[in-house]
């Protein structure tokens, strides 16, 4: 096994893990609401802070790429003494990664543009249309990480 290859896989899971606990952190001390699942007052947050929202999920999608370097690693790891596990695990991290690009990318896209008509809405019932896709996306990205998430 190459050390080389090794010591960069390596180097890419401490950058993933740290930033996604950092990230973690700050999600949960910045946007509390999130967690809490109110829609309501993250679609206002988000519009009264577009720029700050954007911004922290365009982070995390490229620190999510961080994890990238593992799989040469893992892959020439495990093609010695086990090739099948060696290929399932090199498909479940191309998956995992085009999953994970999803979560974030649906937060820096879509997210905003519901804040925006939600904030821009100028009776209930929209609000509570725009309330109900901003569930039904919320639920869409949490089985998406409950199926893919830990991959």
């Amino acid at each position: 096994m190459d050390p080389k290859l090794l010591e960069i896989g390596g180097y890419g899971a401490i950058i993933y893990a740290v930033s996604t606990g950092l990230f973690y952190a700050y999600l949960a001390w910045r946007w509390p609401m999130v967690e809490r699942q109110d829609a309501g007052a993250v679609l206002k947050e988000v519009g009264a802070r577009l720029t700050e929202w954007q911004f922290f999920w365009w982070c995390a999608i490229v620190l999510s790429f961080s994890l990238i370097p593992t799989f040469p690693a893992l892959v020439q790891a495990l093609w010695r003494d086990a090739q099948a596990y060696a290929i399932i695990a090199l498909f479940f991290g191309f998956f995992a990664i085009i999953l994970g690009t999803l979560g974030p990318l649906r937060h820096a896209t879509v997210t905003p543009t519901l804040a925006n008509l939600y904030n821009s809405a100028g009776n209930e019932e929209i609000k509570g249309v725009v309330n109900v896709v901003y569930r039904a996306q919320e639920a869409y990205g949490q089985g998406l990480f409950c199926l893919f998430g830990s991959t």
